[in-house]
């Protein structure tokens, strides 16, 4: 019977650990939000890596002879490759649900003026880049 705890346990640990989504953001400011974002950069980031080791007591500076800490370096270069790999290699994908593209026009034939509305009838899927 024990057994059978220990899968319980481990059933039960797998979904505490399951986190929940995060709180959608409305269209409009995440529109706003986009066209702010300046994009991914290894050097900003490393900064703020080192600045976080510096304020936990980690050793940032310079070292003692003037020589580049080469610590600091080995940070750059691994935000360096991660960017690079992140840009160049990660597939952001999205989908629209049906009736989440309203479609309006407006013409005329020979019987006088037409109006057309419309909502997409189908899925659809949009692929983009992280930059």
């Amino acid at each position: 019977m024990n057994w059978v705890q220990n899968i319980g346990s481990a059933i039960t640990a797998v979904f505490d650990k399951i986190r929940p989504p995060v709180q959608a953001i409305p269209p409009v400011l995440l529109l706003c939000e986009i066209m702010n974002r300046p994009g991914l950069s290894a050097y900003v980031l490393a900064s703020a890596i080192i600045s976080r080791m510096a304020a936990e007591g980690f050793e940032t500076g310079v070292n003692e002879d003037g020589s580049e800490n080469m610590g600091n370096k080995q940070i750059l270069i691994m935000c360096q490759e991660l960017i690079k790999h992140i840009q160049s290699d990660a597939v952001v994908e999205s989908s629209v649900p049906i009736g989440a593209i309203s479609i309006s026009g407006t013409g005329a034939n020979m019987g006088g003026p037409v109006q057309i509305k419309g909502l997409n009838d189908k899925i659809a899927k949009i692929k983009g880049l992280i930059r």
